[in-house]
């Protein structure tokens, strides 16, 4: 299928009635994690039907918490005495949000109590604290203006960073409880305030909407916290959970419950008026919030009681694989299904509903006839809300795999909450995105015509954490990107993780009419088939090194603000910094130039096939580039971590330490600033192994394939442990075959789930329709009923046999052919590894010809004129001729070798069942063969020359010549081996007659050649079927 109608049936198939009823099915009931396995085994179902038959569901047993009971009580003392203090119910805070007529979602039963994903169970009573965002910077604020914290209890607005760092930093300081509400501060313009009507009367935030989500301290490790680094397998080893989640109870509340807590505070303490312009611009003035920070007084406490049951319990991911013909190489594409609540509209099913439609769009491509280039793998994962769980086991799980083979990770989390596109990415993936965004038509047309990459601004956020692509990029290595329509300034409020969330929202305010779920749905997709049919991976290492040097400024320019006793360790540092990005663009800029004409070569260049070495050396280039970029992204990874969370693989992206959801670049840089970590600024050049690797791409590829350990060394820029491994030193004296033992059982494990899936080696008895499968069947059937009239029912020898005297003569002579073809095997690989066939395909193709024609003609009639008992000269021709054919076919040994082993099986089933009916039929029945075989022989070479008199656009003639140059040469040489076995046979005769000599080193040379032609052409039709012409 051409690229162009590929792209056609991507624009073309998503539909706005499908993402509809997508999101109606997946909104209709609560879909918590570890709690909808119905919805799993529903998607796969879906999947199936669209035609991705390789659908399965990945289980996990990971620990998670459900609720149980909660409590929030404003509690309130008029005695005037602290020991006869009594207190009475001032306010109890409802703790749930309304029920909406007009909005089904919100009264569905089960109805999920507003709660926090890995809170910890308590019952406190205590005075409290307004901490405004709760950020590191607002305690420090309250810290340096001698609040009192400790004992106390925190009440904090949503926002600015994750939940989770919220109540770590409070519980740091000795508070004993975290309540966060949401405030219309966050919600711009569109407020009651404003004069705009809650929802569901308006696109204002409804009052009693509530946040819920996760504490855990996600900036320190996602995934499982019982099983942080490696997959939640039942039976594995379960770690101590301390310092992964809070230890102090924390609940969710809207601001309607937030109101007589925060009015009960006016006249308390500093007003946050008395602070620095980040605790500005609360939204609850109006409602007579006078935002002071308290402590409340003795006589005014909060009553925070939260229970939670603790279980393990299984998640359920959901995989999909179209398998492409190369395996090595894959594209990954995902979205979280889980979701806090009943609706889940927008987060995350609006992603959920996009997928299926680009699932549907490629399933429908399949079934057009299209095969990938690479394989694709979708994911529908479980457990993304409580620590991103699913998609991290099965990164942990697969991380051998992902190492070797990933390519890119694309997630959509939340498709459609808004207008407005946005999107965060590796840089290697700028030119993708670009690409796609300029194709789709925008949902938004101010001006007729208008692209999504018209109404977008074109910033691409750096990679922070919060969503599924943080195992992918951060841990893994895996250039990953996350994207959506979001909220603008005059969008509608959206409830984020609230129970307005909802399929009733959505059609209503957040996408009347589904266009932005088709629009992501079509972006998404073209940047999947981007990835996966660009015979070069449309990456670009020069954006990544532009982005590096842009980080590297603002590193910079953050410590030129920070007071330091020994500016110099900076500067230097920084200095040495800026040399190795700056090698590294001068050696981007290269190879992407070098990547560009590679795809033109590949699109446009037209190789003859009898050019087969040319061939060879194109697949050898575009592999070597696209080696360079797939392992570019892993060459940031530093295995022993981040210093404080060695979870955290990545030196260029993490999530910040205090911020969570935002991206910190060079993060270990930054926080050893930050520190005023003074050790921790020793610098090495990062990017200098970057950079090899765009120069040598080819030459490093075995050593990167030695995952799941990356060997890349330690940069010290960002760490302050000490280098285990300086750049560019010798390696490990390990041999690599007790290296590759030593992971065995790490890829076994791995694979043994989903072998099949991954192997991308077509059945064809297994696919297509019913009248291909019986043709399939047939024709079997109806070859083996041939093959075996052939050899059994036929005529045989009439003398009793074959005597002694041919039995060991053909022995000796079939012995001698093993022994040539070992020879020409290893010569072959001797050659190759010292660089003789890179040289041997740099030259003129016709000094080869030539050149290889004139020393086989000479070394083979050198031994056939040569007397058998003059065996010194005799054997060294006859050795001299196998290393000819060694040097001609050394460049074959580029191809994989489990290709060459499976075409020399064949050769050998082939020739040694023709050699077996040769050598038990009629004697001297086939040697009429050889005046017919030497014809067939001049119409299989006249073939071989059609591409150089007949046009390129006689593509029909070309393709038959090409079929008779290799099925009409399999047939010729197939012959040539009957024939010459009963040839074999007949010199045995006159020999033992004493009518000619023994000569069994002449005889072997024809059998070798009739091996090596098979061979060849073996090789060609297995390397045709999986695409490696």
């Amino acid at each position: 299928m051409p690229y162009e109608e590929l792209q056609a049936i991507l624009l073309n198939t998503p539909n706005e009635d499908k993402a509809e009823e997508w999101s109606q099915y997946y909104t209709a009931g609560p879909h918590l994690a570890g709690k909808n396995l119905t919805q799993a085994l529903w998607t796969r179902e879906r999947w199936q039907e669209f035609g991705i038959s390789d659908s399965t569901i990945v289980t996990y047993d990971v620990w998670l918490n459900y609720p149980i009971d909660h409590r929030l009580a404003l509690l309130e003392s008029k005695a005037k005495s602290r020991e006869d203090q009594a207190y009475q119910v001032k306010y109890e805070c409802k703790l749930e949000e309304d029920i909406l007529d007009e909005d089904p979602s919100t009264g569905l039963e089960p109805r999920i109590p507003t709660f926090h994903g890995y809170s910890a169970s308590g019952d406190v009573t205590a005075r409290y604290v307004y901490v405004n965002f709760g950020t590191f910077w607002d305690f420090d604020d309250l810290v340096k203006a001698n609040v009192s914290l400790e004992g106390k209890i925190a009440i904090a607005k949503y926002g600015r960073i994750f939940r989770g760092m919220k109540v770590k930093r409070a519980q740091e300081l000795g508070m004993v409880g975290v309540v966060i509400y949401s405030d219309p501060q966050e919600d711009g313009e569109i407020t009651e305030e404003n004069g705009y009507k809650a929802y569901p009367d308006g696109p204002a935030r409804n009052p009693s909407s509530v946040q819920r989500g996760s504490v855990g301290f996600m900036s320190i490790a996602p995934g499982d916290p019982t099983t942080i680094g490696y997959p939640s397998r039942p039976g594995v080893p379960r770690q101590d959970t301390s310092g992964a989640v809070p230890s102090i109870p924390s609940v969710p509340i809207s601001y309607q419950d937030a109101l007589p807590i925060l009015q009960s505070l006016n006249g308390y303490g500093p007003s946050a008026l008395d602070f620095n312009e980040y605790w500005q611009g609360g939204g609850l003035g109006y409602k007579n919030v006078s935002y002071n920070i308290g402590p409340s007084p003795p006589s005014l406490k909060l009553n925070l009681m939260n229970k939670q049951e603790y279980v393990t319990t299984p998640i359920w991911n959901v995989i999909g694989i179209i398998n492409g013909t190369m395996a090595d190489e894959v594209v990954v594409i995902g979205n979280h299904r889980d979701a806090w609540i009943a609706g889940g509209a927008a987060d995350p099913n609006s992603g959920s509903a996009a997928m299926n439609e680009v699932i549907r769009s490629f399933g429908l491509a399949l079934k057009k006839g299209w095969k990938p280039l690479r394989t694709i793998v979708f994911a529908s994962w479980d457990g993304e809300e409580y620590s991103l769980i699913g998609s991290t086991e099965w990164v942990e799980e697969y991380l051998p795999w992902l190492s070797a083979a990933a390519v890119a990770y694309l997630n959509v989390d939340v498709a459609c909450m808004g207008p407005g596109f946005r999107t965060a990415a590796s840089p290697l993936l700028n030119t993708a995105i670009y690409e796609a965004t300029g194709l789709v038509q925008s949902p938004n047309q101010t001006v007729a015509g208008q692209t999504v990459r018209d109404t977008w601004d074109g910033h691409i956020s750096t990679m922070g954490s919060g969503s599924d692509f943080t195992a992918f990029q951060d841990f893994a290595g895996v250039p990953s990107m996350n994207m959506g329509f979001a909220r603008t300034a005059n969008s509608p409020v959206y409830h984020y993780h609230s129970n307005f969330d909802s399929f009733h929202w959505m059609s209503k305010f957040g996408d009347k009419s589904w266009e932005y779920h088709t629009s992501m749905a079509k972006v998404w997709a073209l940047i999947a088939a981007s990835l996966v049919e660009n015979p070069i991976i449309p990456f670009s290492a020069g954006d990544y090194a532009k982005a590096l040097g842009s980080y590297v400024q603002a590193a910079k320019a953050k410590s030129r603000k920070m007071e330091t006793s020994n500016p110099m360790v900076y500067q230097a540092a920084f200095h040495k910094l800026e040399l190795a990005v700056e090698r590294l663009h001068n050696a981007s800029v290269r190879f992407d130039h070098e990547g560009a004409l590679l795809q033109e070569q590949v699109k446009h260049g037209s190789i003859p096939w009898w050019k087969w070495w040319q061939k060879v050396k194109l697949h050898i280039k575009v592999k070597e580039v696209n080696d360079g970029y797939k392992y570019l992204e892993r060459q940031f990874l530093y295995q022993d971590g981040l210093d404080g969370r060695t979870w955290f693989k990545h030196v260029v992206f993490a999530p910040g330490r205090w911020t969570g959801y935002s991206g910190a670049t060079f993060p270990g840089l930054v926080e050893a600033i930050e520190d005023k970590n003074h050790t921790a600024v020793e610098v090495q050049p990062l990017s200098t192994m970057a950079s090899f690797v765009l120069r040598r791409p080819f030459a490093i590829t075995p050593a990167l394939k030695q995952l799941p350990k990356a060997t890349s060394p330690a940069a010290r820029t960002f760490h302050s442990s000490p280098v285990k491994q300086q750049l560019f030193t010798q390696r490990s004296s390990t041999p690599i075959t007790t290296i590759l033992s030593k992971s065995r059982p790490t890829f076994q494990n791995a694979f043994r789930r989903h072998q099949s899936s991954y192997q991308g080696i077509p059945n064809p008895t297994a696919e297509g329709t019913l009248g291909q499968r019986l043709l399939y069947g047939g024709a079997i059937i109806g070859g083996t009923i041939l093959a075996t009239n052939l050899i059994f029912n036929r005529e045989t020898r009439e003398d009793g046999g074959m005597p002694p005297y041919e039995r060991s003569y053909l022995n000796e002579t079939f012995l001698h052919t093993g022994l040539g073809v070992g020879i020409i095997g290893v010569a072959a690989s001797a050659l190759h590894r010292s660089g003789w066939s890179i040289r041997l395909m740099s030259a003129n193709p016709w000094v080869i010809i030539g050149g290889s024609l004139a020393l086989s003609l000479g070394t083979m009639f050198g031994t056939f004129n040569t007397h058998p008992d003059n065996y010194i000269q005799k054997y060294a021709l006859w050795t001299g001729f196998n290393v000819v054919q060694a040097g001609v076919l050394a460049p074959l040994l580029f191809l994989q070798p489990a290709l060459l082993a499976r075409a020399g099986l064949y050769t050998v089933a082939m020739m040694g069942s023709i050699a077996f009916v040769g050598a038990t039929a009629k004697q001297e029945k086939y040697l009429y063969l050889g005046g017919p075989l030497l014809a067939g022989v001049a119409l299989v070479a006249v073939s071989g020359f059609a591409p150089l008199v007949l046009p390129a656009t006689a593509a029909r003639t070309l393709m038959w010549s090409e079929r008779i140059w290799l099925y009409g040469g399999l047939a010729v040489f197939g012959g040539f081996t009957l024939y010459d076995t009963q040839k074999v046979l007949q010199h045995a005769r006159l020999a033992h007659q004493g009518r000619a000599r023994k000569d069994v080193v002449n005889e072997s040379i024809s059998l070798e050649l009739d091996f090596l032609n098979i061979f060849i052409r073996m090789v060609q039709i297995l390397g045709m079927q999986q695409r490696r012409k």
